[in-house]
């Protein structure tokens, strides 16, 4: 079964010990963005990018 976006996301965050506050200061997004993002909530496709960015992990690959 393969994994969610936001479970994915999480799991790299957490893999590079980075706390959401931190993640969000990277990425440029609010660290809400970041929660919203991580517990499935809605965000904007740009948002997610700029976290994924961040994390050096592939847009395409993570929202599959």
């Amino acid at each position: 079964m393969k994994a969610a976006a936001n479970e994915i996301i999480k799991a790299r965050r957490m893999k590079l010990g980075l706390s959401q506050k931190e993640l969000a200061e990277k990425a440029g997004v609010s660290a809400n963005t970041v929660y919203n993002v991580e517990t499935g909530k809605s965000a904007s496709l740009t948002s997610y990018k700029k976290i994924c960015d961040a994390l050096e992990l592939k847009l395409s690959r993570v929202l599959k």
